[in-house]
């Protein structure tokens, strides 16, 4: 279409009135003016969509579309929704409490190549006392989908929507698994890399991803079960001889590392919520010997980090509540 936007971005909101605004204004301030953003209210019950409206009043700029969903339909859904109602050559996701850099824009659709169908960047993490720290994968330069999506079940690309451009047509029958909170991110990218011609990846950062213990990722206790709902659909949509045979081993590890992370998030709410000990013992007790060994080959210490969480879970704790408030300022 000859009046298409170069980017559609998508914001999903639900309760953000009090960082919504600073989101679509770092969309607004970007240097690469061509693109849409599609603004997603989940039903949400604060006042974020007087506040998305105000926005779009007072900057009176069309490529801000906002659409108010009447029920909750969860994040997998609202960008589901988002999808159907994009335009753009390329596809970009925002978080309501993150925001884009300045250059976001225009350093992806650079690299956006005739043959390049996903761009990936760094960012900074940005700690709850404001003091930021760069972040950017260790697959750096340019691979084949495949060797991407390799790298994306061994962690070697973080493993989020919002660091990313995608060409919009790696969409096509495929959607985010709608009624899953946790890892859908993780499993959709999976699949869009096996899709993908190429993917390029850069260590600059081009967005401030804020840590709030309020959020999805952070603030309740998980449950296994939470990983099920993206695991289930990446099985059904990724052919299986990407599952077997050379990828046998990382795509075991990537499920080893999904069932460390549920861990990890049970231990930040334990010493609150004693309750969250029943997830970590699942997760213990659902790290089968055979993942473990197939981490030991691809990702040691991976494999080492499972072994510890099943044998010694105390130390393991230890170890990450460390980890937790040096990285993200979390105790």
């Amino acid at each position: 279409m000859a009046n298409s936007p170069r980017v559609s971005i998508i914001m999903p909101c639900f309760n953000a009135a009090a960082t919504v605004e600073r989101a679509i204004g770092s969309v607004l301030s970007q240097s690469c003016t061509d693109f849409e953003l599609i603004v997603v209210n989940d039903a949400s019950t604060d006042n974020t969509v007087d506040v998305v409206k105000a926005v779009i009043s007072a900057t009176a700029d069309t490529r801000v579309h906002l659409i108010d969903m009447p029920v909750n339909v969860g994040p997998s859904g609202v960008r589901n929704e988002a999808l159907r109602a994009a335009s753009g050559t390329f596809v970009a996701f925002l978080d309501s409490d993150d925001e884009f850099l300045p250059a976001f824009l225009d350093h992806h659709v650079a690299a956006l190549g005739d043959e390049v169908d996903i761009s990936i960047a760094g960012h900074f993490v940005v700690r709850p006392d404001g003091s930021e720290t760069p972040r950017h994968s260790q697959f750096l330069g340019q691979g084949t989908g495949l060797e991407a999506m390799r790298a994306a079940m061994l962690d070697n690309i973080l493993p989020f929507a919002w660091d990313k451009v995608y060409r919009r047509t790696l969409f096509d029958g495929v959607r985010f698994p709608e009624g899953s909170t946790r890892f859908e991110d993780m499993t959709i990218n999976i699949l869009l890399d096996s899709r993908a011609r190429t993917v390029t990846s850069a260590a600059v950062p081009l967005n401030r991803y804020y840590i709030s213990s309020e959020s999805l990722t952070w603030g309740k206790i998980p449950a296994r079960s939470d990983s099920d709902l993206a695991l289930a659909d990446l099985h059904a949509h990724l052919p299986e001889e990407l599952r077997k045979g050379r990828f046998a081993k990382p795509y075991a590890t990537m499920r080893l590392l999904i069932t460390m992370i549920i861990a990890q998030s049970a231990i930040m709410k334990l010493a609150h919520q004693p309750e969250a000990r029943a997830t970590i013992d699942d997760c213990r007790r659902s790290l089968p010997l055979s993942w473990i060994v197939a981490a030991a080959i691809v990702k040691p210490q991976f494999a080492a980090a499972a072994l510890m969480l099943k044998v010694a879970p105390n130390t393991f704790a230890k170890i990450y509540l460390r980890h937790s408030a040096s990285s993200y300022g979390l105790d």
